[in-house]
């Protein structure tokens, strides 16, 4: 079990087993268990069909790179309820490697991480479709809900709602800089292609956060039709980790420092705001020179905002 590579061969973390997984398995259920410090992924599905999991508990190991809770990997017709996810990787993490991820699930969980606690990618080379993510909690992790499309896959009809959640910076060594929603699409090398995202709907969503929303389409990727309603984004800063950053890996531009914005936006053709509240704790902002939104004119088309406010708040 030490590898899932055909040859039998290890590759770099690789050498590190998965707890448990499934390859090439259709209606598997897994519910009421407890798994405990993974060396490397958690729970891992690979080119599975109707799989439940439910109630299962997750405790990894929070100082421990690729600790991943449930890693979905070309499989379809997933359903994930009620969940309690503690760990140092990506909680949940839909990956495309060998074929698409389609119809996927995920309610009533709770999720701390210190990585990104949804994250599509960035193992991104078929397409995701429907996928829904309802009634999540997500606790002190360094992303909310995030997207890391590197490798020509495109996502298209995605809803995010009714979610709470708090991030927060830890070292940058780790990938993320404690965006709520962290939304991107760009080549992972300068011959890789690029997937374009479109139709995702974050519906109901609150977060308190150390930085802002980052949308980022690449030139032949673009973001299109995202709509935002009913956000309440709380910005403050809590930790002593440096920001001033947005985080691009793996590939694309790496690290690149810029201005904070409550919302950073870049190739999208598509965006609709509806009900959308900034909220800005001043007295924990000092030396932040934020903006509420920040966009580069020449790579956006087809906003539109509607009862939007931006305030500051003690």
């Amino acid at each position: 079990m030490v590898s899932w590579n055909a040859t039998g061969d290890c590759l770099g973390d690789e050498c590190r087993p998965r707890l448990v997984g499934f390859i090439d398995s259709k209606d598997v259920r897994i519910h009421d268990i407890t798994l405990n410090q993974p060396a490397y992924w958690c729970l891992h599905l690979v080119r599975c069909d109707n799989t439940v999991i439910h109630n299962v508990s997750i405790f990894g190991d929070f100082k421990t790179p690729n600790n991943d809770g449930i890693d979905i990997e070309d499989s379809n017709n997933t359903v994930i309820t009620d969940c309690h996810i503690d760990t140092g990787d990506d909680a949940i993490s839909p990956k495309s490697t060998t074929g698409p991820v389609y119809n996927l699930t995920a309610t009533n969980c709770w999720m701390r991480t210190k990585s990104c606690a949804i994250k599509f990618g960035s193992a991104s080379f078929f397409d995701f479709k429907r996928l829904v993510f309802d009634n999540i909690t997500i606790v002190d992790s360094h992303r909310g809900l995030g997207m890391q499309i590197r490798d020509g896959g495109n996502v298209n009809d995605v809803v995010f709602s009714n979610i709470k959640m708090r991030t927060r910076y830890y070292h940058p060594l780790w990938w993320g800089r404690a965006e709520p929603i962290y939304i991107t699409t760009c080549p992972r090398h300068p011959d890789s292609k690029e997937g374009a995202i479109s139709d995702i709907r974050f519906i109901n969503i609150s977060s308190v956060s150390e930085n802002g929303v980052f949308l980022a389409g690449s030139k032949h990727g673009l973001l299109r039709n995202l709509k935002f309603k009913n956000i309440d984004l709380t910005y403050k800063r809590w930790t002593n980790y440096t920001g001033g950053l947005y985080d691009y890996r793996p590939g694309c531009q790496e690290m690149v420092k810029h201005k904070t914005g409550g919302m950073m936006l870049e190739h999208i053709s598509g965006l609709e705001i509806d009900n959308v509240r900034m909220r800005w704790a001043r007295g924990s902002l000092k030396g932040w020179n934020v903006n509420p939104i920040l966009f580069r004119p020449s790579t956006i088309d087809n906003l539109s905002f509607h009862d939007w406010q931006s305030v500051d708040v003690q």
